[in-house]
């Protein structure tokens, strides 16, 4: 059964909010992976002393994860803050429906897996974050391949918002 143009639009709105609700995910974890890493990428070496010195005071249960991450390089953290930002770019641009931000995020998520293995060692590679990755990336490709086939050609970038509140004030009725 042949849609009409106008079932066809209110299908691409759907299909782009919902896409937009998943990228506000990949929005907030790249931005806070990328801080934290950058943070700690930065203050450990101060950390490192004042733990060595004996100021820092840390529950017995921490001890070993607190020795753990002092011992990782910092150039990974620093790596890691880099591929985040590389990641939330292109999730950036995919906000903007450009297929090169599908292209960027997923090379910088293979890379942080990449270099979490090469750092960490492949036992310290947590299985879920594996996951996570390879789920998000499949849910953007099959995302992106659906608004190709029904995307509207005649409405422009600019006006894409006001056509979108219209179809958001129908959905509330």
């Amino acid at each position: 059964m042949e849609l009409s143009e106008q079932e066809k639009e209110r299908l691409y709105y759907i299909k782009r909010r919902n896409l937009r609700i998943i990228l506000v995910l990949s929005i907030i974890g790249s931005s806070l992976y990328m801080l934290s890493n950058l943070m700690w990428g930065f203050m450990q070496p101060s950390i490192s002393n004042i733990y060595n010195t004996g100021e820092l005071q840390v529950p017995s249960e921490m001890t070993t994860l607190l020795e753990k991450m002092l011992r990782i390089p910092r150039s990974f953290f620093f790596c890691s803050a880099l591929l985040y930002a590389i990641s939330l770019t292109g999730v950036i641009m995919m906000w903007s429906l450009r297929k090169i931000g599908f292209h960027l995020y997923t090379l910088a998520q293979l890379l942080i897996l990449l270099i979490t293995i090469l750092f960490l060692g492949r036992y310290n590679t947590n299985i879920g974050d594996i996951m996570f990755t390879l789920l998000f990336i499949t849910y953007y490709f099959l995302a992106f391949k659906q608004l190709d086939m029904f995307s509207p050609t005649e409405i422009s970038e600019e006006n894409s918002t006001d056509e979108e509140k219209k179809y958001e004030e129908n959905d509330m009725e």
